[in-house]
């Protein structure tokens, strides 16, 4: 019968300690927020990069001093706001064997600012094109 009533008390001293802390609605320092929304954390935007341009070249491009003074005119007008890589197939044989490239050059991947692949144009080297390209993945 002792057992039972000191049960009891145990269990009523229980229910109400929880009870106290039910009604306090005020976070204490150190406490953290119990109502936290989930989808909040889903459907953040993903976080924005420099868009970059992959200009693939070659040696043998007929047209490859023309394409070299397009690309650095490019740099100088987009600045830091693009990325550019140019790529010379002939010397970088890891970039040759990586992307399909062989025998297409001058070839643009356009990667935009989600980091995907905007576009991807072999024989590309007319500077309205290109800049038509890096507009496209800037979102302008």
């Amino acid at each position: 019968m002792k057992k039972r009533i000191t049960a009891v008390i145990l269990a009523a001293l229980m229910g109400a300690t929880m009870l106290a802390g039910c009604g306090n609605d005020k976070i204490g320092e150190g406490d953290a927020p119990t109502d936290v929304n989930v989808t909040d954390q889903n459907t953040a935007e993903p976080e924005k990069v420099t868009p970059t341009l992959m200009y693939f070249i070659s040696n043998g491009d007929e047209t490859f001093d023309e394409e070299q003074k397009t690309v650095e005119e490019l740099q100088q007008e987009y600045g830091d706001s693009v990325n550019f890589d140019v790529i010379n197939i002939d010397e970088n044989t890891e970039a040759a064997n990586n992307f399909p490239v062989q025998g297409q050059t001058p070839m643009v991947i356009m990667l935009d600012t989600s980091n995907n692949i905007s576009a991807m144009s072999p024989m590309t080297y007319e500077k309205d094109e290109l800049k038509e390209i890096i507009d496209a993945a800037l979102g302008a």
